[in-house]
């Protein structure tokens, strides 16, 4: 979604200003020319450009009085002064004054172009700075520590093509179950991309109120809403010039979905409570554990933003479908937590290592990286045996329990229930297989633990009991 630099041209010289505007166009800039320094200011205060290429002698307003009144602007753009005073005074004054340079007439267009362009670098880096600011997030050391670990053929394909997506501009879309990794590969493509020099911007679609979730994304002006002390800028402005990784789009509201698209198709968006448009150049990754497309068919996510979104679509398999990948995973993970626990003995027996490689894994990678430490952080010994690891013996006591064949009448109730009505059967019956945990049963069904908690409160609201099974 690379943009052009937006420049406005100020001069009462109709000639030169049309002159400068087509030259510069053909630069892949985007030059708007105006002969009148107030309507300039009105026009900085309806839409955002990035430079303004200003001459100091106007009939209407000096360039320097509009200068100081650009400079008063919330993100105002940076001014470059066109004089045709060839003595340093004027030009001084007018750096002292908030200029970024001045050129004087008739400058050369190369010089011009460059001014222009280290103009815009400069305003971008103070944007980006500010913003980030404003968003910044601690982030889990583990995770950032974490390199895209490639053990199977199926993950040697995927990050192959990741590598390939990388070299391009193009959004993004991960798919695979909760935990499998689809933020590390996010961050991977960020980093074989041409904006790994800014950090990538990271926010969970699925965390974030509905109430509050446009003022996130876009930011909002002072007094938009109750609470709203100060402007803040969203994440869309941190992430200018650079990624913004929305995991778990699959649960962003309807509402917010037609807002995320318009940004897409036109790289513009607006502050809660502003009138004014702002440009960011970002690049899109998403990630979703749900099946997009039955979502689109079930009206639940728009079908225009599922195609928007998928154009480099890339699939994590599940660890279970990797097992090949384990014993890679158990040694990076244990030699982050030798470190973080001063325990350089620490291992894991060969049994346990049998075990941890033949489970299941329901809540794939992330599930083994919290078994692990918390083995290690609750063990006396620096060796890991399988009685350290509870979810094995749960694993082996399941494994013990006699399965109903189904019947012939199960089979019927089953032919004749609805989509809906099975879904809540399975929901219902797989947190009680997990004696109610939500986050165990969320990561085996394969969605968020807020979207589990939506589905029981609509249980709930239609009178459905589900007894111990909601119980955390």
């Amino acid at each position: 979604m690379n943009r052009n630099i937006r420049v406005l041209i100020v001069d009462d010289d109709s000639s030169l200003r049309s002159f400068l505007a087509e030259r510069l166009s053909r630069r892949d800039f985007d030059a708007v020319p105006i002969g009148s320094a107030r309507e300039s200011l009105k026009m900085l205060e309806e839409s955002d450009y990035d430079v303004v290429l200003l001459d100091i002698s106007m009939p209407d307003m000096s360039g320097l009085e509009a200068m100081e009144q650009i400079r008063n602007l919330e993100d105002p753009p940076e001014v470059v002064m066109l004089t045709a005073d060839t003595s340093l005074q004027t030009g001084i004054e007018a750096m002292r004054l908030g200029a970024y340079h001045y050129l004087t007439k008739p400058a050369a267009l190369d010089e011009m172009d460059a001014v222009l362009r280290k103009a815009h670098e400069k305003r971008r880096l103070l944007k980006q700075n500010a913003s980030l600011r404003s968003v910044a997030r601690r982030s889990d050391g583990a995770d950032e520590a974490l390199d895209v670990i490639v053990q199977s053929a199926a993950m040697t394909a995927v990050v192959a093509q990741a590598e390939a997506a990388a070299r391009t501009d193009s959004t993004v879309l991960l798919t695979g179950e909760s935990g499998t990794g689809k933020d590390v590969l996010a961050r991977h493509i960020h980093s074989k991309s041409a904006r790994a020099a800014s950090p990538m911007i990271m926010v969970n679609c699925g965390a974030l109120p509905d109430t509050l979730i446009e003022a996130e994304f876009f930011g909002h002006e002072r007094g938009a809403f109750t609470g709203a002390s100060a402007t803040r800028r969203g994440l869309i402005e941190a992430a200018d010039a650079s990624s913004l990784f929305m995991d778990e789009i699959g649960d962003m509201p309807l509402l917010m979905q037609v807002k995320i698209l318009h940004f897409l198709e036109q790289g513009r968006f607006r502050r809660v409570g502003s009138t004014k448009d702002r440009n960011a150049d970002v690049r899109i990754i998403a990630a979703t554990n749900r099946n997009l497309p039955d979502e689109v068919e079930r009206q639940r996510f728009r079908a225009d933003l599922y195609y928007r979104l998928n154009v480099v679509s890339l699939h994590i398999p599940p660890l279970r479908e990797r097992r090949s990948a384990i014993p890679h995973f158990i040694d990076h993970f244990l030699n982050h937590y030798r470190a973080r626990f001063g325990r350089q003995s620490l291992d894991v027996s060969p049994a346990a290592r049998e075990r941890l490689q033949n489970y299941s894994w329901p809540g794939n990678v992330r599930e083994l990286r919290n078994c692990l430490e918390r083995a290690a952080a609750l063990s006396q010994n620096d060796l890991l045996e399988p009685s350290q690891f509870p979810l094995l013996a749960g694993a082996d006591a399941r494994q013990t329990i006699p399965r109903p064949e189904p019947t012939s009448t199960a089979s019927t109730n089953l032919l004749t229930m609805s989509l809906e009505d099975i879904e809540r059967e399975h929901i219902l019956r797989i947190l009680n297989d997990r004696n109610g945990s939500r986050e165990r049963a969320a990561a085996i069904l394969g969605i968020s633990t807020r979207t589990l908690y939506r589905k029981l409160r609509e249980y709930e609201a239609q009178g459905q009991s589900i007894a111990a099974a909601t119980e955390a």
